[in-house]
C-alpha cells in the first residue's frame, strides 16, 4: 500500500504538496482525466452553516483551513488561471478536464479558459441533493443544486456512452455522513459517473486539490491510476487515513517535516475542542 519514494513521480501517489508544486513535477500530455474541486469563495461573512450545534458564518467555521476569500470574479480568474495553464499541459491531447465550481462563476469562467486556453467547452454537469439542508435566513431558495464544468483538451476525447437513460447531465443523491470531516468532501454519487464516463481502465486520473480523496479513492476502485496533492496537513492526513482504510494501492509522498504536520494537526484539534467547550 505504501510504497517507495522513488515511486513518486510515476503514478499512483498522493502527496502532501502545494499543487503549484507538484504540477511541475508531472510530465507534458500524461494525464486523461483532470477532476478536482478547487477553493471557490466558501469562506464567506454573509453564508451561514451548522458547526456542532452552532450556527455560524462559513468564514468562521471553515475560513482558516480555506482562506480562499476573492473581491470579484475576475481576481479568482487570476488566482486559477496558472492551475489551468498546467492542467492544459500535463492533459493528453484526447484528455478531458472537469472543475465543480460556484455556479455565479460559471459563466465568465467558461469564456475565458476557451479564449486563453483554446479549451473546447462541452458541457456543464449538475448533482442535486435530495434532501438539502434547511434554510436559516428564508430569504432564498434552498441550495440544492452544484455544478462542475467539462471541457476537452482537442477534439477527439474519451466519452463512455451508456444507456440513453443514464446519459443525461444531472446526477441526484442524498447527503449525509460523509467519510472524512472535510467540510466539502463530494458524495460519491457525484464523482463515480465523472470517472465511469470520461476515463478508461488504466488511465490517469488527477485531482490537484485532492481534500478529502474521493476523486483518487473512487478512481482506484475503478482500476484507474491516481495522482492528488493536498497542502493542508489536517485535511492530508484525513484522506491518508481514508485510503489506508480502503487498502488501496497508493504511496504516500510527504515532502513537509512531520514536527510540521504534527503541530498542525494538534492545533486544529485544540480549535476543535474549545468550539465544543
Amino acid at each position: 500500500m505504501n510504497k517507495t519514494k522513488e515511486d513518486y513521480f510515476s503514478v499512483n501517489y498522493f502527496a502532501h504538496t502545494d499543487s503549484h508544486r507538484g504540477l511541475k513535477k508531472i510530465p507534458s500530455d500524461s494525464v486523461d482525466l483532470v477532476l478536482t474541486d478547487p477553493p471557490y469563495g466558501i469562506a464567506d461573512t454573509t453564508k451561514l452553516t451548522k458547526k456542532g450545534s452552532q450556527i455560524v458564518s462559513t468564514q468562521e467555521a471553515w475560513g482558516n483551513d480555506f482562506n480562499d476569500s476573492w473581491d470579484n470574479v475576475e481576481d479568482y480568474y487570476e488566482w486559477i488561471k496558472p492551475f489551468i495553464a498546467e492542467f492544459s499541459r500535463v492533459l493528453k491531447d484526447d484528455g478531458s478536464l472537469i472543475l465543480f465550481l460556484d455556479r455565479k462563476y460559471t459563466g465568465f469562467i467558461i469564456r475565458c479558459f476557451e479564449k486563453d486556453f483554446s479549451l473546447n467547452f462541452k458541457n456543464k454537469i449538475y448533482f442535486r441533493k435530495k434532501n438539502p439542508v434547511p434554510s436559516i435566513r428564508k430569504k432564498n431558495y434552498r441550495s440544492t443544486v452544484e455544478e462542475a464544468v467539462w471541457f476537452t483538451k482537442g477534439k477527439q476525447f474519451t466519452f463512455n456512452f451508456g444507456p440513453q437513460a443514464d446519459m443525461v447531465q444531472w446526477y441526484e443523491g442524498s447527503i449525509g455522513k460523509k467519510k472524512t470531516h472535510h467540510p466539502t468532501e463530494k458524495y460519491s454519487w457525484m464523482v463515480e459517473p465523472l470517472i465511469r464516463n470520461h476515463s478508461k481502465p488504466g488511465d490517469v486520473v488527477l485531482d490537484a486539490f485532492a481534500g478529502s480523496a474521493t476523486t483518487l479513492v473512487i478512481a482506484k476502485q475503478h482500476d484507474r491510476n491516481a495522482i492528488g496533492f493536498e497542502s493542508e496537513p489536517w485535511f492530508y492526513e484525513m484522506a491518508r487515513n481514508r485510503i489506508c482504510k480502503e487498502q488501496l494501492e497508493l504511496a504516500f509522498h510527504a515532502p513537509f517535516d512531520d514536527e510540521a504536520i504534527v503541530r498542525e494537526l494538534n492545533r486544529v484539534m485544540d480549535n476543535e475542542l474549545s468550539a465544543l467547550a
